[in-house]
């Protein structure tokens, strides 16, 4: 016989599988109701993109390679880079490296800097 403690969280995690299951099952629901099957185009692929702070820079430049027609040098390292707190130095290596490649930027703000800088 289980202890009731073991027998509680059995029937915890299995209603929660439960629920789990019932809301993925509307979600088919609906996604066959607006014509999307398994069938579909869209069903069969995917893309997947990846992201991350440009922070070890022998890391980046390492992965760094210039297309060989265009000629603008990309951090095949992710997708898109960012700067964040740690990298944001306007005069640092690291806005100077991202300055060099033709990846998409993005710079990570937190709401206390937007606040910081409007005093």
């Amino acid at each position: 016989m289980l202890p009731n403690d073991l027998l509680n969280h059995e029937l915890s995690v299995c209603c929660r599988y439960r629920e789990l299951a019932h809301r993925v099952d509307e979600a088919l629901g609906f996604m066959s109701a607006a014509g999307l099957t398994a069938d579909h185009p869209l069903m069969k692929t995917t893309e997947f993109w990846t992201s991350h702070e440009c922070l070890l820079l022998p890391y980046e430049q390492a992965l760094t390679r210039q297309d060989s027609t265009s000629g603008l040098f990309y951090d095949c390292s992710a997708h898109m880079l960012w700067v964040g707190e740690r990298t944001r130095q306007l005069d640092g290596a690291h806005v100077e490296f991202l300055r060099g490649i033709a990846n998409p930027l993005g710079i990570k703000v937190r709401r206390n800097q937007l606040l910081l800088s409007q005093n």
